[in-house]
């Protein structure tokens, strides 16, 4: 292979926009049963939060704004989801409190609960260390501070609701 331009380099995260759910859900479920127990919340972290620094936040003014971008980026960007539904809890000062993610399809989670019946295994989900590294890179903007998981309720297999503290 020949020398690349940076312009083709630039290129090659957008190549495709996207692949076949097949070869994801192989990906993912290997990529769970070869990660070591004992590291696996470690490196699913850090993966995690180098998707999340992806999101762009050129342009966001207003927490309607942000709750748009985030909504695409789920669905379109990172598509690991077909229906995101973003919230947030404001306080009576305008201050918002918490986001709220809900989906109903999400892809990681067909993957990790075939290898949780399948193989007996402990599945661990990524999306709460995207979305931190997503609220992380618009805490300065919105005056996040503290920002922490709190919980997710689960619901059937791809769907689940998830909240994080942002004050």
């Amino acid at each position: 292979m020949g020398t690349l331009t940076k312009d083709e380099v630039n290129a090659l995260p957008t190549k495709f926009d996207t692949v076949s759910y097949g070869t994801f859900f192989k990906l993912w479920y290997a990529l769970q049963k070869a990660l070591p127990a004992d590291k696996k919340d470690e490196i699913l972290t850090k993966i995690g939060r180098t998707i999340g620094k992806e999101f762009n936040e050129d342009g966001i003014e207003t927490i309607d704004d942000f709750l748009r971008r985030l909504r695409e980026f789920l669905e379109q960007e990172w598509a690991i989801t077909d229906n995101a539904k973003v919230d947030v809890k404001i306080d009576e000062k305008g201050n918002v409190l918490k986001i709220f993610a809900y989906q109903d399809s999400c892809k990681m989670c067909f993957a990790n609960t075939y290898y949780r019946y399948h193989d007996f295994g402990s599945p661990a989900c990524m999306f709460p260390q995207v979305m931190m590294g997503i609220l992380s890179k618009v805490k300065r903007k919105f005056g996040f501070r503290n920002l922490r998981f709190e919980g997710v309720q689960k619901g059937g297999v791809g769907e689940c609701a998830m909240q994080w503290n942002v004050r």
